[in-house]
């Protein structure tokens, strides 16, 4: 067995990476920024200047202290106002004290934020919700001239507090560097106070867009980047078999390039590109993965990586591509690799942080992107993703799990036909989900009878099943949120990423759906209000859905009466039995 790979001294990586991003600022210098590293011996502690460029506090100038750890990028830097600089929060709603380096700056790209809300998980938040190790300190940096923009005060802020904070800037002097007002230490790059109004802002909005695309398509691993380097990206997963042999994926929520891959596979002994089940290969953020499949971030990338992504989409489906030529690539592999990944990173997002839920949009965006892409190279797909619903919509047989295993996979299907919209099929979708819920609320044992429900039975029904009638909503919104007409152009303006207010808006929702707790919330969500319009309707529905379960051999739930007749029908045939037996006894 292989043995996963150790990173190396993540103090001496850090340190390697402080460097090179200081190089990159220097390459790429920030307008209204100044950093530099008064301590040569000490990287993890920087200084900086930020010259607000926007707001009340337009022209004035903020020294600011940046704490590096000692495992970024793994984790974020935190930032303070540098000690004696008195810019709390009378001046911005979130400086916050924190009771080590001073006055904090409560962002979520830096630890702080972690830090203050610590009390959100319990005390498990090690880094910022946002930060990412795919990004740098320009990153940060780019965010703090941002959030020095906007005070976010309860009030307005007064002239008198504008005067005296330009007072204070410009009678503060740094003990560790020597900084003051008339010789900034570090010097700010590109424009001064006297000509900030030059400044084009969309310019620079611009160029703040581009570096953080640059970083999101970047190797974690490598540092090389698809847009400057022409790497292969994609996600690593980690692949189980289960008890009965079947392939599962958990998808790893970053992107490695072809050649970080290649490299843990040599590593580890291997070589070729094929399913390592027994291996464990560590990401950046120390999950462990065995398998990676690109992804479509434009035309060209997927020309480049084209073979790589079918081979992979094969070993996937098949759990090998070594042997027979049943395991060559053929499109159906993809229709299905890719509905199952986009339906597990949705689940992802379901269950994920705000942090996570944001990288799961992502990668469920990716994976749309590329089956979208193999839909349109092979129509045949489209062909089988019409036949499937039409079967759905015609055959009860058909409708069952042994050829539509997951409810979630199967709605984005019906998104994307070309033929067929939810609301065309809704009936037979929503008729089928009742019935494989019937299973799990018998399996709780909540209703000795569930033949005889009663209106006080719904809560409890409902909470037997909640988490399942969230998932259907959240699908649903999921569905309708990022597969529409005309998204495959909104997807490659951006290489492949949905833009921030969506997916903002998209996390807003999700908090909405996880706080439904009845039924009467539920049917609205689904749009079956016009129908479900009472209790005794959404009895009389469970009702009916149990009479499909038992159809489609989910459950045998009976009445007393079919019960009695079911005995005697029993009684029956073994009186016949016997009476053949002994009738045959007396002709021998």
């Amino acid at each position: 067995m292989s043995i996963s790979l150790k990173l190396q001294n993540t103090k001496a990586a850090a340190t390697k990476r402080i460097i090179r991003d200081l190089r990159d600022l220097e390459k790429f210098p920030v307008p209204g920024l100044g950093v530099s590293c008064p301590d040569e011996s000490n990287p993890f502690l920087l200084h900086c200047n930020v010259l607000i460029n926007d707001g009340p506090y337009r022209g004035i100038m903020i020294h600011l202290i940046l704490h590096i750890p000692e495992d970024y990028p793994l984790t974020g830097p935190a930032g303070n106002i540098a000690p004696g600089l008195e810019f709390d929060s009378t001046y911005h709603g979130h400086i916050h004290e924190d009771r080590i380096h001073g006055h904090a700056l409560c962002n979520d790209l830096l630890t702080n934020y972690a830090s203050y809300f610590r009390h959100i998980d319990q005390g498990g938040a090690k880094q910022a919700s946002g930060w990412s190790p795919g990004y740098t300190l320009s990153t940060a940096l780019l965010q703090i001239i941002t959030f020095f923009a906007e005070p976010d005060l309860s009030y307005t802020s007064s002239l008198p507090n504008i005067n005296r904070l330009h007072d204070m800037v410009k009678q503060f002097k740094c003990l560790t560097c020597g900084h003051t007002y008339d010789q900034p230490n570090p010097p700010i790059v590109d424009y001064t106070v006297t000509n900030i109004s030059q400044i084009d802002k969309s310019k620079n909005e611009e160029l703040i867009l581009k570096r953080e695309l640059i970083e999101k398509l970047t190797c974690g691993v490598t540092k090389l980047n698809v847009l400057e380097d022409k790497i292969c990206l994609g996600y690593p997963l980690l692949i189980k078999r289960d008890r009965y042999n079947r392939l599962w994926s958990e998808l790893i929520l970053e992107l490695i390039s072809y050649d970080a891959y290649v490299a843990e596979i040599q590593k580890s002994g291997g070589n070729k590109l094929d399913y390592y089940e027994n291996f464990k290969f560590r990401s950046v953020t120390g999950k462990d993965y065995n398998h990676w499949l690109p992804i479509y971030i434009n035309e060209e990338h997927f020309q480049k990586c084209q073979t790589l992504i079918q081979n992979s989409i094969s070993i996937i489906h098949n759990g090998t591509a070594l042997g027979s030529a049943n395991y060559d690539f053929k499109p159906s592999m993809a229709l299905n690799v890719l509905t199952t990944l986009m339906n597990k990173s949705s689940v992802q997002l379901f269950n994920g942080q705000m942090f996570q839920s944001k990288h799961a949009i992502e990668a469920y965006c990716h994976f749309l992107r590329l089956l979208m892409h193999f839909i349109d190279i092979y129509p045949e797909l489209d062909n089988q993703i019409n036949d499937t619903i039409e079967n759905f919509t015609k055959d009860l047989d058909k409708r069952n799990k042994k050829y539509v295993p997951d409810i979630g996979e199967f709605l984005i299907k019906i998104a994307l036909s070309k033929k067929y919209t939810f609301d065309n099929i809704k009936e037979y979708v929503y008729e089928e989900y009742f019935a494989r819920q019937i299973y799990w609320i018998q399996r709780s044992n909540i209703i000795e009878d569930l033949l005889n429900i009663q209106i006080q039975h719904l809560p409890q029904i409902f909470q037997s099943v909640k988490v399942s009638n969230h998932l259907l909503v959240f699908n649903l919104e999921i569905a309708t949120t990022f597969i529409f007409s005309g998204v495959k152009q909104h997807l490659d303006r951006s290489y492949g990423y949905p833009p921030d207010i969506v997916v903002e808006n998209f996390q807003q929702r999700l908090k909405a759906i996880k706080s439904m707790n009845q039924y009467s919330d539920f049917v609205k969500a689904i749009k079956m209000d016009t129908i479900i319009k009472s209790p005794k309707d959404m009895i009389d529905l469970l009702i009916r859905s149990i009479k499909i379960s038992n159809k489609q051999g989910y459950t045998t739930i009976l009445s007393t009466a079919e019960e009695q007749d079911g005995k005697f029908d029993q009684q029956t045939r073994y009186i016949k039995q016997q009476q053949q037996y002994y009738n045959g006894k007396d002709k021998r």
